[in-house]
C-alpha cells in the first residue's frame, strides 16, 4: 500500500524512543504471536496495527470478518503486550520492532521520532492528546465502552457493592485505606491503576480529576501499576481494586466483579496519520461507510464487549474522523410516540395537535390525515408538538398524526390518533321589517341567521310567533329569508322569530316590535 522503508538503515540495534522501541533490519525475529494477533505475516499491502488492549479484540474480531471480503488492502493487527522480553517483536515489512503496548505507545509509531513507517493504524481507548493533535493524528470512532471499577470475583473481595466518585477518589489519594471505611469489610485496600501510556490509564486520570472538583489527584504511594485490562493483580486478591473496561471484563470468564455507583463512557477509536484520513483504503477499513461501521461489524463489535457506534446517517459519529473527544454516544435506534389531541378551535375548525416524544427530543416533521385523506404534510415540530388548525363540520372527528424523523437522526418513525368533537357555531337573528305599518298593510321584510366564526350558512325553518300564535314558517335559503307578516290589529305587537339550529349552529331567537296605525283621515 505505502513506499515502506527500513526504520534505520544502518542501525542495527535496539533504539528505544519514548517507549516505543524499534529495532530495524532484523533478519531473524522473535515472535510470540498472541491471542488477538492477526494470523500470517503482514506484508506491504495490508493496513497493520497496534496500540490498545482495550479494543484488540474487537479490531481483530472484524478485521478477520472484513479480510475474509477479500479487500486489496486487508487488515493485520498485532495484540498489545505488557512485556516486550516476553511477547517478542512483531513482523513488518521494513523490519520487527517490539510490541507496542497501548493505546499512547500505539499512536507514537505513528509520527515523530518514534514513527514507523509500516503501521497504518493504532487502536485507541482515549481520545488524542494536545501532541498528538499536533502531529496531524485524526481519530477514526466506531465503538462505546464504559468504565467501571473492578474487585475480584473469584475469592471474596472486601469491597462494597458500590462506591461513589468521591470515596473513588479518596482511594487513589490514599485517604481511605480500609475498605471498612467505604461500607466493605475489614482489609487493606490495594489500589491498581493501568500503565502509563495506556489509554484507560489517561482516561482514568481524567475521571480522577473530574470527580476531585476538576483538580488532578496525587496518587498515593500505594497505587500500583498493572496491565491495563489484566485480571492478574485483581483475580485472587480480596483487597485489589482497578478501573476497567465493561468490554474487556466480560471476555475473562466471570473472573471480575463490577461495582456499581461509578461508570463512564468513552468511544474507542482507530488512529490514522493525517496525510492518509482521505485515502480509499483507510475509509474502506474505518470510514464512516466502511466495514467497521457496517451491519456486519455490530455483532462482531458487540461479541467483544461493546456497541457499535451509529454513522452519520443515523444521528451518530461512527467513522468520522476527530481530533477531540467523541461524546455523541448514540449506538441505539430512539423510539418514539406520537399522541393526538383534538378540539375545536372555533365554530367548524379542529384544533390538531400532535405531540411526539422520545428518550430524547425527536426532531422531524408531521403529516396529518384524516381517514385516508392527507390534510397537510411537513409540518415542523416546535418544542415537541406539530399544530394544525382543520376547516370541519361540528361533530365527532378522528385525525391520524404520522411523524417523519429528520434525516440523519436515530429516530424512529411513528403515528397516532386522536378523537375530539367540533362544536356548533352560535347564532344570530337580525330582521328588516319596518317599525309601523298602517291598519290593512302586511309588513314586509327579511329574517337572516348568522353562524358566528363558520363559512357554512344557516338552514332550515324559522318561525314568526306572537305569543303562542304562530304566524309565519319559513325556510331559509343560504342563511336568509324575505316574506311578508299577516295583516296585524291596530296597535302594538310583540313578535319573536326563533330558529331550532342545525348541523352547523346553535337555536337562538330573536324579538321585535311593530306598531299598526289607523290611517290618517
Amino acid at each position: 500500500m505505502y513506499v515502506r522503508r527500513f526504520l534505520a538503515s544502518v542501525a542495527t540495534a535496539a533504539v528505544a524512543m519514548s517507549g516505543v522501541v524499534l529495532t530495524a533490519g532484523t533478519a531473524a525475529a522473535t515472535t510470540d504471536p498472541q491471542p488477538d494477533d492477526t494470523a500470517g505475516t503482514p506484508t506491504g499491502t495490508m493496513l497493520i496495527g497496534v496500540g490498545s488492549d482495550t479494543t484488540q479484540r474487537a479490531v481483530k474480531l472484524v478485521g478477520d470478518a472484513y479480510n475474509a471480503t477479500s479487500p486489496t488492502n486487508p487488515i493485520h493487527t498485532y495484540a498489545a503486550c505488557a512485556s516486550p522480553s516476553t511477547c517478542g517483536q512483531i513482523t513488518l515489512p521494513s523490519g520487527d520492532i517490539l510490541r507496542p503496548n497501548g493505546s499512547g505507545n500505539g499512536k507514537k509509531t505513528l509520527y515523530g521520532g518514534t514513527n514507523v513507517a509500516d503501521i497504518d493504524f493504532a487502536r485507541s481507548s482515549s481520545a488524542q492528546n494536545t501532541a498528538e493533535t499536533n502531529a496531524g493524528l485524526q481519530s477514526f470512532p466506531f465503538a462505546l465502552d464504559e468504565l467501571k471499577m473492578a474487585v475480584s470475583q473469584t475469592v471474596a473481595s472486601h469491597a462494597p457493592a458500590s462506591l461513589t466518585p468521591a470515596q473513588i477518589v479518596s482511594i487513589y489519594k490514599g485517604d481511605v485505606t480500609n475498605w471498612t471505611q467505604v461500607g466493605g469489610t475489614a482489609g487493606t485496600i490495594a489500589p491498581k491503576i493501568p500503565q502509563a501510556g495506556s489509554g484507560t490509564r489517561s482516561f482514568f486520570d481524567e475521571q480522577l480529576k473530574a470527580m476531585n472538583g476538576g483538580n488532578a489527584v496525587v496518587l498515593a504511594g500505594s497505587v500500583v501499576e498493572v496491565q491495563e485490562h489484566n485480571d492478574t493483580e485483581i483475580k485472587d486478591n480480596a483487597n485489589a481494586i482497578a478501573p476497567f473496561s465493561v468490554g474487556r471484563a466480560g471476555l475473562l470468564g466471570g473472573t471480575l466483579r463490577l461495582l456499581n455507583g461509578y461508570q463512564a463512557e468513552r468511544a474507542v477509536y482507530n488512529v490514522v496519520r493525517g496525510t492518509d484520513v482521505s485515502k480509499p483504503e483507510i475509509l474502506a477499513a474505518f470510514g464512516s461507510n466502511g466495514y467497521f461501521c457496517s451491519a456486519a461489524a455490530k455483532p462482531l463489535i458487540e461479541q467483544a464487549g461493546f456497541k457499535q457506534l451509529f454513522p452519520p446517517s443515523k444521528g451518530g459519529v461512527c467513522g468520522q474522523p476527530t481530533q477531540s473527544a467523541t461524546s455523541n454516544f448514540t449506538v441505539a435506534e430512539v423510539p418514539t410516540t406520537t399522541t393526538v389531541a383534538v378540539t375545536s378551535a372555533s365554530a367548524s375548525s379542529a384544533r390538531i395537535v400532535a405531540t411526539v416524544t422520545g428518550s430524547t427530543s425527536p426532531s422531524g416533521t408531521v403529516a396529518f390525515y384524516e381517514g385516508a385523506t392527507l390534510l397537510q404534510s411537513g409540518v415542523p415540530l416546535t418544542s415537541g408538538a406539530a399544530t394544525r388548525i382543520q376547516s370541519a363540520a361540528p361533530g365527532s372527528h378522528t385525525y391520524r398524526a404520522v411523524f417523519t424523523p429528520a434525516a440523519n437522526t436515530a429516530f424512529l418513525a411513528s403515528e397516532g390518533t386522536g378523537t375530539g368533537t367540533v362544536q356548533k357555531a352560535s347564532s344570530k337573528i337580525t330582521e328588516t321589517f319596518a317599525k309601523s305599518v298602517l291598519k290593512g298593510q302586511k309588513a314586509k321584510g327579511s329574517v337572516t341567521v348568522t353562524l358566528t366564526g363558520a363559512t357554512a350558512k344557516a338552514s332550515g325553518p324559522i318561525t314568526v310567533k306572537e305569543g303562542s300564535k304562530t304566524l309565519v314558517t319559513k325556510t331559509l335559503a343560504n342563511g336568509t329569508v324575505s316574506f311578508k307578516l299577516p295583516k296585524l290589529k291596530v296597535g302594538k305587537h310583540t313578535l319573536v322569530v326563533s330558529w331550532p339550529g342545525d348541523a352547523n349552529g346553535t337555536p337562538s331567537t330573536l324579538t321585535f316590535k311593530i306598531k299598526v296605525k289607523e290611517p290618517k283621515k
